[in-house]
């Protein structure tokens, strides 16, 4: 009988208030320092970057880099690279031409004073019939080896998204196939699944689940572990995805880290929801960078002000080395460590809520690999993998007085994997990729949950015992176990006549402990039917298999195989203009043999859990997807997101389906942000060089050189529940033997955010600030039910109005 703790977060209004003072604290600190600066000076950064061919990644000489609306620009060396200097500091769209080859176009460039941004160019070949036709190219990045149902982000998209708290798992839940848990956690729930379903790639490196307390088995947490200040792009397939990705059900996030500065060391300063931190980058060589950087939760430095008296207390690190060993060779190394502790006593008296009075817990986390990108000729190149990933989990939950632990989970999850990736062009039209992984895994488990009894009460008078209704036996796990899994895979893309395009792929998965092969199909095809619409349809077979920590709850596990969706997704994409893009998709996605509770089974309440699963889940979702999206240019940017599903199970007790857990029906996002610069206006730069300027300039609507104020609004139809009957004879509540399962629906979840981004620069250095309030009308979004033994029901609530700040400084 196994305890989980799904949430570890501080209480609304906690939060709150340490958010203020942390705000303030620092704001303090950069208003006492902030220099007097005279009007006029010049404030000018640089952008650099590589243009390379999307297929065979080998550099373009001689690709124009240009500048909207300026008339500057640059042409490609040898190497592919370019640098345009003496840029103004601003906001920038650019245009990327190759003769041969598709226009690219790339908006919200951001340059500011002193600094070089950098972007990575790729140019897709465009077949040419006859006269050469200029083509205007889009604002739109996409996954080159996705069909259907993927997106791409860059960092300025997730570092403005309203209410995201600048959290790359809390900014796709935009999306339409996706819906999340509650607001305290940033799991990935798509298209009608379960948490635990998502895969995470960093840099070609697997990640269980990046965040601080996160869930074990699971792919959330509250606090997100990577610096999403690293990142350059994610993509992200939220279905029938390609045969490079295996091993989960439902998704997957590939997030690409940004490299460090080639041209001289620079850093910066932040504080934020995710802490206070520094981040430093520059050349270690003439042929290698850095970037790296430290963060750390800063509640507990003040305490005596917060109320609380359990403090969230975490620290991580993050660094990456980019080392280009020849033309033809690119060494990447990345490492990553975070680690979190709390300890809670008193429940709610401490300020949390978690349906457990006094618990302990410990955990930590390190991610390392590297990468050697190689370009073996202008037809095949290869990314081979060599990684170590571990996670330290520690819990302990105890009555008070005299700490009387019942409860403890102390456990270590390692995978040690080498992998490679390679992709060879057997012509113009033809592309075949191909690639196998070895993975060491080893999971060490030490769990204990005392014995309990069960006792019946007299009812007529309080704490009373006359009798005993059932006496469970203490459930103990103590393995420590060696074992490995092993895949291979190959997919073949087909380019016909300039209008079709085909990917037919195959992978094989193999989990010794559990003795699971499986062979997963994967079969896409586009039609284009002009240069700005196509027809897509895919399919895909998708294994996962079973968490560590389920697969060792009990020795019969061990029998278990790994479940299985069939996704089936059809839609259009249509570009209406260069910064207006409408994704319609149908899907139709089966569960087969997911593990459930033995106890799940049978109709009779109250049973004892030993940990045994079965195979004995069935499942189905099918939904309409629409997605309207504007890209930031012309100053305004905006994201309409709809989907249509129901998502229903299969009841083993009855052979009945239900409503699925995350079966919320309508789910809907809508994004505007409008972006002012006022850098330009004499009356701006008069007022920027007065003194009493930068004692307010810090407040929310005061001007700035660049100005940008979001909305986002998000409305989530009511999840299912099952009500369970309260017995109070035995204090408890259960699901009576024939009660239906989630016949009930929470009430429906509307929430709506606001959010400011300020950007002042100056000669050598340059000040950001944000202000992003969560949930503006405190509307009380309930997320769940608490049965109490005395018969007393108290509601579990998401988000109240939670204010939060963070400020940057570039240097």
């Amino acid at each position: 009988m196994a305890i989980t703790v799904t949430s570890i977060t501080p209480s609304e209004n906690g939060l709150m208030h340490l958010t203020l003072l942390a705000a303030s604290f620092f704001l303090f600190h950069y208003l006492a320092l902030f220099p007097n600066t005279a009007a006029g000076q010049e404030v000018v950064g640089n952008i650099a970057g590589q243009v390379i061919d999307a297929r065979n990644m080998q550099p373009l000489p001689g690709a124009t880099v240009q500048i909207d609306g300026t008339g500057r620009g640059a042409a490609t060396d040898a190497d592919g690279r370019f640098l345009i200097e003496g840029v103004p500091a601003g906001s920038y769209n650019l245009t990327i031409r190759y003769i041969g080859y598709k226009t690219v176009r790339r908006s919200n460039l951001i340059v500011s004073s002193n600094r070089t941004t950098t972007i990575d160019i790729r140019l897709e070949e465009e077949l040419i019939e006859g006269e050469t036709i200029e083509v205007r190219g889009d604002f739109f990045e996409r996954p080159r080896d996705a069909i259907v149902s993927s997106h791409s982000m860059n960092f300025e998209e997730i570092r403005r998204s309203p209410g995201d708290l600048v959290d790359i798992q809390r900014v796709v839940q935009a999306l339409p196939s996706v819906t999340s848990g509650s607001d305290q956690m940033n799991e990935i729930i798509v298209r009608g699944g379960n948490p635990g379903e998502n895969l995470f790639m960093m840099d070609h490196i697997e990640i269980p689940n990046p965040n601080h307390f996160a869930v074990q088995g699971a792919g959330g947490g509250p606090i997100n572990l990577l610096n999403s200040y690293m990142v350059r792009e994610i993509d992200f397939y939220a279905g029938a995805f390609p045969a490079r990705y295996g091993d989960k059900a439902s998704s997957v996030m590939n997030i690409s880290l940004r490299n460090g500065a080639t041209d001289r060391l620079r850093g910066e300063a932040s504080m934020g929801m995710a802490g206070a931190g520094a981040l430093f980058e520059g050349p270690v060589s003439s042929n290698a960078s850095f970037i790296f950087s430290a963060r750390r939760s800063y509640l507990d430095w003040i305490v005596p002000a917060t109320g609380l008296t359990a403090i969230p207390n975490y620290y991580n690190t993050q660094g990456k080395l980019t080392w280009n060993l020849n033309s033809d060779h690119t060494l990447y190394v990345n490492g990553v460590y975070g680690s979190d502790r709390i300890n809670i006593e008193g429940g709610d008296q401490a300020g949390y809520g978690r349906g457990a009075e006094n618990l302990d817990t410990q955990n930590s986390q390190y991610i390392a690999g590297a990468t050697l990108r190689s370009l073996w000729s202008d037809n095949l190149f290869s990314f081979t993998t060599l990684s170590s990933v571990q996670n330290d989990y520690f819990v302990e939950v105890y009555n008070m007085p005299g700490r009387d632990i019942f409860f403890t989970n102390n456990s270590v999850e390692t995978e040690n994997t080498i992998k490679t990736d390679v992709t060879y062009l057997a012509s113009r039209n033809v592309e075949l990729s191909f690639g196998a992984s070895y993975k060491d895994v080893n999971f060490d488990f030490d769990l204990v949950n005392d014995a309990d009894t069960l006792f019946i009460y007299d009812q007529g008078q309080e704490d009373r015992i006359v009798g005993i209704f059932d006496i469970y036996p203490e459930y103990r796990v103590n393995q420590n176990v060696n074992s490995y899994k092993t895949s291979a895979y190959s997919q073949l893309t087909l380019d016909l006549l300039r209008s079709f395009r085909v990917t037919a792929g195959l992978r094989y998965d193999y989990f010794d402990y559990n003795e699971f092969s499986s062979l997963s199909p994967r079969l896409g095809f586009s039609y284009f039917l002009n240069s700005n619409t196509s027809m897509n349809i895919a399919y895909g077979r998708h294994f996962q298999s079973p968490a560590y920590n389920e697969i060792v709850a009990n020795e019969a596990n061990r029998n278990l195989n790994n479940k299985f969706t069939e996704q089936y997704v059809i839609g259009v994409e249509h570009i209406f203009r260069d910064d207006l893009k409408l994704v319609l998709e149908g899907y139709f996605k089966e569960y087969f043999d997911v593990p459930v509770p033995l106890t799940s089974t049978s109709s009779t309440p109250l049973l004892f859990n030993d940990g045994t699963l079965v195979n004995a889940g069935r499942a189905e979702s099918i939904g309409i997807e629409l997605l309207l999206q504007k890209k930031l240019v012309n100053n305004f940017s905006g994201i309409l997101s709809y989907t249509y599903f129901e998502s229903k199970a299969l009841d083993p007790r009855n052979n009945r389906t239900y409503n699925w857990d995350f079966d919320h029906r309508n789910m809907l996002t809508l994004i505007a942000g409008y972006r002012l610069s006022f850098s330009d206006r004499d009356w701006y730069q008069r007022m920027k060089s007065k003194w009493w300027f930068h004692t307010i300039s810090w407040l929310p609507f005061m001007p700035s050189d660049q100005f940008e104020i979001s909305l986002k609004y998000r409305y989530l139809g009511g999840r299912p529940y099952t009500a369970p009957v309260y017995r109070p004879e035995l204090r408890e509540w259960v699901v009576e033997e024939n009660q239906l399962l989630n016949t009930e629906r929470y009430p429906a979840y509307n929430r709506l955010d606001l959010r400011i981004d300020k950007l002042y620069n100056y000669r050598n250095w340059n000040f950001s600030i944000f202000f992003d309030v969560v949930n503006v009308f405190n509307r009380d979004n309930l997320w769940s039910f608490q049965y109490n033994d005395d018969g007393t029901i108290d509601r579990v609530l998401q988000f109240n109005t939670l204010p939060v700040g963070g400020v940057t400084i570039e240097f």
